[in-house]
């Protein structure tokens, strides 16, 4: 299977402030990646902006600040709820991720969603995999402005995690 990507801007028109949401869909699941960007305007802002956790956005004027991460394995989603060119899909315990498309990529995000569901059943027990990608939407290792997709990889490719108990429960469906 082919990966995924692509990303949005709210709102579409982008000001000096906007929110943008990035998106992987692969093999393992669905990504999420969610900044709050602001124009930069001089020295003065961009090393105020770095003091307060804001990096510059590569090939822009603008500086990022990350909001969260999100991340839910093929075979811990419980509910697919398409809606006017957006698509939320829940799983674990409590993860909602809302999809955001466009009128051209939306039958395309579906009919993967649909496939890639019915190819992984359903783990209703707990998962230490889910639980990993849990642990990752918690870290704090990544930069704003960092490529979603390779954030992913480099998680898929990475270490063992130390799972705690809470969080290897917020897996059960």
């Amino acid at each position: 299977m082919d990966t995924y990507v692509w990303s949005v801007e709210l709102p579409p028109e982008k000001g000096s402030n906007y929110i943008a949401v990035d998106y992987v869909i692969n093999d393992l699941g669905i990504f999420a990646k969610t900044e709050q960007r602001s124009k930069k305007s001089g020295k003065t802002a961009q090393l105020w902006g770095f003091r307060a956790g804001k990096n510059k956005v590569k090939g822009t004027d603008y500086l990022a600040q990350i909001q969260g991460r999100q991340a839910l394995l093929w075979q811990k989603v419980t509910e697919v709820i398409p809606g006017d060119q957006q698509i939320t899909v829940r799983g674990n315990s409590q993860t909602e991720i809302v999809i955001f498309c466009s009128p051209e990529n939306f039958s395309d995000v579906m009919d993967m969603i649909g496939q890639m569901i019915g190819s992984h059943p359903a783990e209703k027990g707990p998962s230490l995999d889910a639980a990993g990608w849990l642990c990752w939407e918690q870290d704090e290792d990544w930069e704003a402005g960092e490529s979603l997709e390779e954030m992913v990889e480099a998680e898929r490719n990475g270490s063992e995690r130390f799972i705690e108990d809470e969080i290897l429960a917020d897996t059960v469906l």
